[in-house]
């Protein structure tokens, strides 16, 4: 048995619903039943995905139950992957188990509901509480909804599958490919939005520019792959020590930049100083030598006046300021 998660956008899922109720209204008067009902399958679990609004109907949407050997009609229809009808459930042991029998539902006829490549999604069915056939025009009638419905369950795939496709492009368009963090375009985004917020609850918020020292060398030494490597060593310890808030980016090449929010200058320079100790701990072996790093760090505080590309000018100037002071440091205001 086939099962898929049901996780469509709300929007999309609420259109469902207001379009699958109108049908089960129309079903439940045409069909002459108290009950009209449509069934998801999820996880081993039924769960009324829509139902029609009678005041006879005792279900209500969302209710669940299991079923693995619940004794549900649903779970006959499921398992034969066929068309269920039970005349009178009373009269056959078969459906003693039966929970709608609670509800003196005895009456059943119910269809399979497949997504497009034949998957189950579920059921669509009518329940009565008097034992009675469906003549040729309803049955008809409810194989018509259920192909209805199986071609809303077309479009929500195709639905999922572009807003799957879209959030897959947003994060190829927004993470830097080699260390999976943000890129420099991502980052000045994600970071104006934090510091307008700032701005208008009068926070401080700090700025970090990093620089790993004489990565060149290292290239050159030992070739890009094992650049491409330290970077992403790198990066996995920054993640590691920084702050699930603070935004973390690649700037370009060696150079990154982390925006801290809530976060005075000290504060920041504490920060930078546990990051610069991260760092110069982390070794990455290659033909049987130690590669060990460093890193140059500038910390500034930025100013209501500031904007992302102007805090990244200020503090590029201080990281400079530890590379020519003798790098593997931190510095947070300009030397001459």
């Amino acid at each position: 048995m086939t099962k898929r998660i049901i996780a469509p956008h709300p929007q999309v899922r609420e259109t469902l619903l207001i379009q699958w109720q109108s049908i089960l209204e129309i079903l439940a008067e045409f069909m002459e039943v108290p009950v009209a009902l449509i069934m998801s399958l999820t996880k081993d679990e039924f769960t009324v995905f829509a139902k029609n609004e009678s005041s006879l109907n005792p279900f209500n949407v969302g209710d669940t139950d299991r079923c693995h050997n619940s004794g549900l009609y649903c779970e006959r229809v499921i398992n034969t992957n066929q068309r269920l009808f039970v005349n009178n459930a009373l009269e056959s042991d078969e459906w003693c188990k039966n929970p709608d029998i609670e509800f003196n539902l005895v009456n059943y006829l119910g269809f399979p509901l497949h997504w497009p490549n034949g998957d189950i999604f579920g059921t669509l069915c009518v329940l009565d509480t008097k034992a009675h056939q469906y003549t040729d025009k309803q049955e008809r009638l409810m194989v018509q909804f259920r192909n209805m419905i199986e071609v809303n369950l077309e479009l929500l795939e195709k639905n999922l599958k572009l807003e799957n496709l879209s959030k897959n492009l947003e994060y190829l368009a927004n993470t830097d490919e080699l260390t999976d963090i943000w890129n420099r375009r991502a980052f000045i985004a994600e970071s104006e939005k934090e510091l307008q917020r700032a701005v208008r609850n009068e926070h401080p918020v700090c700025l970090l520019m990093l620089d790993i020292d004489d990565f060149k060398l290292i290239n050159d030494q030992f070739g890009h792959e094992v650049g491409d490597e330290v970077l992403k060593l790198f990066c996995h310890g920054i993640m590691a020590i920084k702050r699930s808030y603070d935004i973390f980016g690649r700037i370009g090449g060696e150079e990154f930049a982390i925006l801290l929010p809530e976060t005075k200058q000290t504060e920041a320079v504490e920060l930078a100083e546990r990051i610069r100790e991260k760092v110069a701990n982390i070794f990455f072996h290659t033909q049987q030598q130690k590669v060990g790093i460093t890193v140059s760090i500038g910390v500034c505080q930025l100013t209501p006046l500031d904007t992302v590309l102007s805090g990244l000018n200020k503090a590029d100037k201080i990281l400079y300021t530890a590379k020519r002071a003798g790098k593997n440091q931190v510095q947070n205001q300009l030397t001459d």
